[in-house]
């Protein structure tokens, strides 16, 4: 395809997505300044949906028609009938010559040069944003390459811990860096964490577990990978400046949902989370990844002004909000005239008095009919989305301690090898904390800051069982006292292994749904492809074949894809029953562990430190 015919094709659709995309943007922001008490989270999926807008009505290629212009004989002032009048053979002897040589010609020809320049000009600016971000793709990956790997083993335990506590499957590597000033989170494929020189020791143990778990929150809400649908938006429409006004409000949204996440599972309030910010300051924001700093001061003011939202609206207004926004101002839309309406035929003219009677016409003879062009294939519609799978069941957040998460995981450390067991990270610090550290299962229900403190005070590999009761630390070496601490958390493991099998095979069925949504993407644009072969051809018998072969595979999809939705909606509600399992186990296991406790300390056989 040459740049006339691309310019030809893209720039309708370019108008058409920027002036709807406009629409969407005063709508989005309209509702973000009518409900101030949205959540953060809502706010970043309507910023989101707007980029979503901005794509698709540059590729989608049959927009939904709004019949909202008056009819073509109302514009025209002309009745129905006299708009498809046929034309008269003189006129269409004279069309030719006369074409010539009017002065619209050289209009259409200036129109069409205009055209271009304004392709070429959008395709100048288009590769220049493309070669701006591969040179901060760039930049990065050689800030990575030059990183140092992180040496510090309870850095890296912590990570661990708080990422399987946050439902990751995999840790990001962690790199130290002396040329960034703040954290930042690098690449989608494989996420990099780096972290500045001596971070870790410039700040607080309660400053680096809420920095670290920040990180660890993108992560799970995978904004690496959605925000690669904004930073497409902002390329494609680097002329417009909404398209810019929502991926820099996505992205303040998206830091402030994090930030909201954050202050969820910990003990410390908004004053010590902004203190935190403000120490972290401005940086700039690298190309590939994300920063815990922000890109400038009125950046870091917004997201210090959305810490003090302490009553965030319901989640059903934040759920209706976003679903309503995606039904009306997702799809591309196309203004197009109404349909004529029909007008009523003359009535009969009345007999003259006067007048004589006209003599009685012969009825003319027949004209041959001249063949007609078979109509042409109307162009199938595009096979109907899958339903969405259902939403997973919002977290209960009735306990006042903040999140509380129990994981089964293993943790390889090169000092003392891998370190396996049940782990319930509390970021609010309680009256008591255990960790059980054994060879063949561990138990800690204590913050990671006390579960390093633990590692760090056993000696050997025998099992250890380490308490902290107030200010008081001890440590329990007694085989049985620890097989019993051991024994009341079975209820716990057990539960953990069905969710850990649960949730492998949730995965295993949204790669399935990830497939089939590819093919029947690949579908429907074949059919598209086929439908414009269908109405440029006279016989169009082999391309309706594929149609209807296309067609039928397309709804078999649909099938599967509903299949799997519901297959997925059920494990949702067993993880949910498995949750509420896990929650009443986890309080029976806390008060056998206060009773051991209690009789261990009463006995003296605890030691204390």
């Amino acid at each position: 395809m040459d740049i006339s015919a691309l310019t030809d094709v893209m720039l309708p659709r370019l108008l058409a997505a920027s002036v709807q995309g406009s629409l969407l943007v005063a709508l989005v922001w309209a509702l973000c300044r009518a409900l101030p008490r949205l959540p953060a989270d809502a706010r970043c999926w309507l910023w989101w949906l707007v980029a979503l807008q901005l794509v698709l009505g540059l590729v989608w290629s049959s927009p939904v028609a709004l019949p909202l212009l008056p009819a073509v004989e109302q514009m025209i002032g002309v009745p129905a009938d006299a708009v498809t009048a046929p034309i008269p053979e003189s006129a269409l002897s004279v069309a030719p010559a006369a074409l010539g040589a009017a002065p619209g010609g050289t209009a259409a020809a200036s129109a069409g040069a205009w055209m271009f320049a304004l392709g070429v000009v959008w395709l100048l600016g288009l590769a220049a944003m493309i070669t701006r971000s591969l040179r901060g793709l760039q930049r990065s990956r050689r800030l990575v390459a030059e990183a140092a790997p992180c040496r510090d083993r309870s850095l890296l335990q912590a990570l661990a811990l708080a990422a399987e506590a946050y439902g990751l499957r995999a840790v990001p590597a962690v790199r130290v860096s002396d040329a960034i000033v703040s954290p930042q989170l690098i690449g989608p494929w494989r996420p990099v964490l780096l972290l500045p020189e001596g971070y870790a020791q410039a700040l607080r143990a309660d400053e680096l577990d809420m920095a670290l778990t920040h990180e660890l929150v993108h992560l799970q809400r995978r904004d690496l990978w959605l925000g690669l649908l904004p930073a497409l938006a902002q390329h494609l429409f680097w002329f417009h400046p909404l398209a810019h006004l929502a991926t820099r409000e996505y992205g303040l949204a998206r830091e402030g949902a994090c930030d909201a996440a954050v202050l969820a599972g910990q003990a410390h309030g908004a004053r010590e989370y902004a203190q935190l910010l403000l120490r972290l300051g401005i940086a700039p924001r690298p190309d590939a990844g994300l920063a815990s700093a922000s890109p400038d001061y009125t950046f870091l003011k917004r997201r210090l002004t959305m810490l003090q939202t302490t009553r965030p609206s319901s989640r059903a207004l934040a759920v209706s909000t976003v679903l309503l926004v995606a039904a009306v101002g997702v799809l591309p839309y196309r203004v197009t005239n109404a349909a004529p309406m029909p007008l009523p035929p003359p009535p009969p003219a009345a007999p003259s008095a006067t007048a004589p009677p006209a003599p009685e016409t012969p009825p003319a003879p027949p004209m041959p009919v001249s063949p007609t062009t078979p109509p042409a294939p109307a162009t199938p519609a595009a096979p109907a989305a899958p339903p969405a799978p259902p939403a997973p069941p919002a977290p209960d957040d009735s306990d006042a301690r903040g999140h509380v998460h129990t994981i089964r995981t293993q943790v390889r450390d090169r000092a003392t090898g891998p370190i396996r067991g049940t782990f319930t990270l509390s970021r609010t610090p309680g009256a008591e904390s255990y960790v059980l550290l054994d060879s063949a299962h561990s138990v800690a229900m204590s913050s990671t800051e006390e579960l390093r403190e633990a590692r760090a005070a056993q000696q050997g590999e025998g099992p250890m069982l380490w308490l902290r009761r107030g200010d008081d630390r001890y440590i329990v070496r007694d085989a049985e006292t620890v097989a019993r601490f051991r024994a009341a958390f079975d209820d716990v493991r057990s539960l953990g292994e069905r969710q850990g099998a649960l949730g492998e095979r949730q995965g295993t069925l949204g790669a399935e749904q990830g497939t089939l949504g590819a093919r029947q993407g690949e579908i429907g644009g074949r059919i598209a492809e086929l439908a414009l072969e269908a109405t440029r051809s006279g016989d169009a018998a082999s391309q309706r074949r594929a149609l209807d072969a296309l067609q039928a595979e397309a709804r078999t999809l649909g099938v599967q894809m509903s299949r799997l939705a519901s297959q997925q909606g059920v494990l949702a509600g067993e993880q949910g029953e498995l949750a509420r399992q896990q929650a009443d186990a986890q309080a029976r296991a806390a008060r056998q562990a206060r009773a051991i406790v209690d009789e261990v300390i009463a006995s003296g056989r605890a030691q204390r430190l």
